[in-house]
């Protein structure tokens, strides 16, 4: 963020505040705010959680859809989509999950209505007919329990009412052809049954510049000039990315693009005054591709390897296709079957089915400029010689570096031929419903997951050496157990001091039944077998080239006069070929493993006076350890699935809200202290060497490597400084420090030597399996990655009213965060910065409502500015890739109200 555009969000903030004050308006005053953060309906304001209640109208006027876009809304919380998998990585005061298998576990967990949800990709879900969205912060261990160490989210849908006949009608209109349209009718049948049905269709064309990937080499490999000498790769018209998905794609259609719709029907029924039941079936649909990862030429520029183009523009030869659907019935049946007790069970059902085919590249290349530009020749291959194909080899040996190929184009195409994840959710809670001084509650959750997958990794040009690596994880049934039981108690020692003492035990098992790898890389494991023909050879199966063999300058190794390309593939080679996991031997990933853990709570609250209130309290959060696929860590029957134990933390946190200015500001604070050990982390990992080839074997590695404090301050306001005003928002302090983490640093270790930058560890032999690379260092001190240091958002609104029913509406809102970094080893030197730099984004909306007559208009504009945040980032051949928030949007919604 530069400091003109942090001075112009400024005074684009002053400057709506100067000019609402001297308007005209009505009177506006502060409403009770009801959340079920304790399991029981209480006042926001006398809730001893830190605790965030998000409504219907701020989820509209911030163009918040799914959870993806509503990080800016709740202090120290921070959100993420991994592109490949559609997993919404949400992280709360620095504490995260990027583990979004059928086997991984989130650190915040996600209820709608007061359920569970367990996977990640639940949170694309559409959030419309809303009513609010609480969100508690901090472990929630003995009400919420599973999976919550970070914070519990639980949405809260519009339910049927039984007073009258009501409906909505929402269209909206936008740049980038945005077409969206929400709707939703109450319709009560008689006084004591009641239907809703809601629905909500959105689409919207790429803001990227699509175009199909048809790269074809050109390379000048002697220097000289041209391409004509005989080592040459002159351009031939044939590319060399694999072309078998290649296809134009329209707007429409391109990554980036939109195209989801959910639809709910719900039925409420009280038989009695005792019984309140809720039944709701939902379907959602997404078919948006997602959004590649991208070269980050914001951070590459004036380098050697800047880019020549926008960073929106994009080739690619694997159209991203995603076809995923979610089915869910949920009930919710309440029975006060005395006066002083009541029963509550939930159940759910659903079933996510999933197909995704995402280009993992991107089409981001090696830059030629680049020292490694090029492809590797090992002697172990070609019989005790070493020879280097790249364009400048000497540049890592001046530098103390062996030198390492960055093959000239990638590609690397991730598919998820099908996934198809069932869970089923059972939760009874029994609690006490009297005016005692002692209220208690007690329960028991239960928890199956049946889950199977099966994912492809097809990289036909692979590794440096051209070579095709073609790999199939095939799942039948992957199941996760989790069941628990919990209690908490209140007792009021007086009218003022109340105390809380809660417990929960609960058991997790998870268990791989008939799981397999399925891998071949033309060498050694399962030789010969990419191509589905028998008499279809290619060179690096069997290690001779296509062609005669010639001398290169000196090295006694061969040369090919023919190239192995993209015309060379056949449709149904590597995983394309349906008979793949048949030809291709399997390994076998059947594994159990079990844990069980009880967590606690004990807190106070105090009513200081009648609008100041205090609490505090010490909580543990415990999530489920787990396990990976089986892996051959030496090629000679060494196997083995790192299982990992369980996250554990501890937390202390004191609070207070007050209701002041005349009840017209509500001020909220906190600070917290959270000690965390044995933390999660999921990375790809070294894990080995081939006793036949030499070759690292890796795999991708969950693993406890991490221990950490977290501390931070949380401050939430909602003011109505004059009549037709209001200003609110939140400001929060976060420190997120490790405090121990062995591990690797590889992180562009020779780009960095090159540019002059600091540079990694020496390299040595590793001896700690904690550590899987050869650069052996510890991230201690280091931030925790989605951890701003500071962050802040605010909004102020006027409201004129006028006599003939109409209202008008202006609203700002400034989000500001300090720095953040996506790796643990928080490198922050350009142009290899891992994370994302401070900035500033605005949005502002008018809104037109005549109130008489039920109709609204709202004119938006979401980022204002059009700053391009990263929300994603990783290592790339030679430079940064990142994912990005989309860029600015506008448009106009209409609403009518029946």
């Amino acid at each position: 963020m530069t400091k003109p555009f942090f001075t112009r969000s400024l005074l684009t903030f002053l400057a709506f505040v100067t000019l609402a004050t001297g308007s005209w308006a009505e009177e506006l005053i502060l409403e009770e705010v009801v959340v079920t953060a304790v399991r029981r309906d209480t006042n926001l304001m006398e809730t001893p959680l830190a605790v965030s209640a998000i409504t219907a109208d701020t989820l509209a006027r911030e163009g918040v859809d799914n959870m993806v876009n509503i990080g800016a809304l709740v202090p120290n919380m921070q959100v993420g989509l991994s592109p490949s998998d559609s997993g919404v990585q949400i992280a709360i005061r620095g504490i995260t999950s990027n583990n979004f298998t059928e086997l991984g576990d989130p650190t915040v967990g996600i209820h709608f209505d007061g359920i569970y949800s367990p996977r990640p990709q639940g949170g694309l879900a559409l959030l419309f007919d809303v009513e609010r969205i609480d969100i508690l912060r901090g472990p929630q261990g003995t009400l919420f329990g599973r999976n919550s160490t970070a914070g519990t989210i639980n949405i809260i849908n519009s339910r049927p009412q039984f007073d009258s006949f009501a409906a909505s009608a929402e269209l909206e209109a936008g740049n980038y052809s945005t077409r969206a349209f929400r709707t939703w009718v109450n319709m009560p049948a008689t006084e004591n049954l009641a239907f809703r049905a809601a629905f909500m269709a959105q689409k919207a064309d790429t803001y990227l510049n699509q175009e199909m990937d048809l790269y074809d080499l050109d390379w000048d490999v002697d220097n000289d000039g041209n391409t004509d000498g005989p080592n040459d790769v002159p351009a031939d018209g044939i590319p060399n990315t694999d072309q078998r998905r290649n296809r134009h794609q329209k707007d429409s259609r391109a990554y980036g693009s939109i195209d989801r719709y959910s639809g709910r029907l719900s039925m409420r029924y009280t038989p009695t005054d005792t019984i309140d039941w809720l039944v709701t079936y939902e379907y959602f649909k997404d078919k948006s591709p997602g959004v590649p990862f991208l070269k980050d030429c914001q951070k590459a520029k004036g380098t050697f390897f800047e880019c020549e183009r926008d960073e929106f523009d994009v080739r690619i030869n694997t159209p991203g296709k995603l076809d995923m659907s979610i089915e869910t019935i949920r009930s919710e049946f309440v029975w006060d079957f005395s006066e002083n007790v009541s029963a509550e069970y939930r159940f759910a059902y659903s079933v996510q089915d999933r197909y995704q085919l995402f280009d993992q590249d991107g089409g981001a290349f090696t830059d030629p400029d680049h020292p490694g530009y090029g492809i590797a020749i090992e002697g172990e291959i070609f019989g005790g010689e070493t020879g280097y194909l790249i364009r400048d080899p000497q540049a890592y040996i001046d530098l103390g570096f062996d030198p390492v190929a960055l093959q000239p184009f990638d590609d690397l195409a991730l598919e998820t031929e099908y996934s198809n994840y069932k869970s089923t959710v059972h939760e009874i809670i029994f609690k006490s419903e009297s005016d005692s001084d002692l209220q208690w509650l007690a329960g028991f959750f239960y928890l199956k997951e049946d889950n199977e997958i099966k994912f492809n990794v097809e990289i036909p040009f692979c590794c440096s050496f051209i070579r095709p690596l073609a790999q199939s994880f095939v799942q039948p049934k992957r199941t996760v157990e989790s069941k628990a039981l919990f209690a908490q108690f209140d007792y009021a020692v007086n009218d003022r001091l109340n105390l809380t003492a809660g417990y929960r035990y609960t058991w997790d098992e998870k268990q791989d039944k008939n799981g397999s790898t399925h891998s071949t890389t033309g060498y050694w494991v399962n030789p010969g077998l990419y191509s589905a023909r028998p008499d279809d050879t290619f060179w690096y199966e069997s290690w001779t080239f296509i062609g005669d063999g010639t001398p290169f300058y000196g090295f006694d190794v061969p040369f090919w006069t023919d190239y192995y390309q993209s015309d060379d593939l056949a449709p149904d080679d590597g995983t394309l070929g349906a008979d793949f996991t048949n030809r291709v031997p399997g390994t076998d990933n059947s594994h159990k493993a079990d844990w069980g853990k009880g967590t606690w709570r004990l807190g106070f609250d105090y009513v200081i006076r009648d609008d100041l209130y205090l609490y505090g309290y010490a909580a543990t959060g415990y999530k489920a350890g787990g396990f990976g696929d089986n892996v051959d860590t030496c090629e000679c029957g060494n196997w083995t699935t790192f299982d990992y134990d369980p996250e554990l933390v501890t937390t202390y946190e004191l609070g207070i809200k007050s209701t002041l200015a005349d009840g017209k500001l509500n001020l909220l604070g906190n600070v917290f202290y959270s000690n965390y050990d044995d933390m999660q982390r999921t990375f790809y990992a070294i894990v080995g060497e081939s006793v036949q080839s030499g070759a690292d074997i890796g795999t991708n590695l969950t693993t406890n490597i991490a221990k950490s404090t977290i501390s931070g301050v949380e401050i939430e306001a909602d003011w109505y400084p004059y009549d037709g005003g209001r200003i609110y928002g939140w400001i929060a302090y976060l420190n997120a420090e490790i405090k121990d983490m062995p591990a690797g640093d590889g992180w562009f270790c020779f780009e960095r030597a090159l540019l002059g930058l600091t540079g990694c560890p020496p390299e040595e032999e590793n001896t700690d399996p904690n550590a899987p690379n050869v650069r052996p260092t510890n991230f201690a001190g280091n931030s925790l990655p989605w951890s701003p240091k500071w962050s802040a958002t605010v909004t102020a609104e006027h409201n004129w009213y006028y006599d003939n029913g109409l209202r008008l509406s202006p609203v700002v809102t400034v989000h500001w965060q300090s720095e953040i970094f996506f790796q643990d080893n928080n490198f922050d030197e350009d142009p290899f910065h891992s994370g994302q730099k401070a900035y500033a984004t605005v949005n502002a909306s008018l809104r037109l409502i005549n109130e008489e007559k039920a109709w609204g208009m709202e004119l938006y504009v979401y980022n204002a500015f059009d700053e391009r945040t990263r929300n994603w980032a990783d290592y790339g051949p030679g430079y940064i890739k990142s994912s990005y928030a989309p860029p600015r949007s506008y448009g106009v919604k209409f609403r009518y109200d029946f």
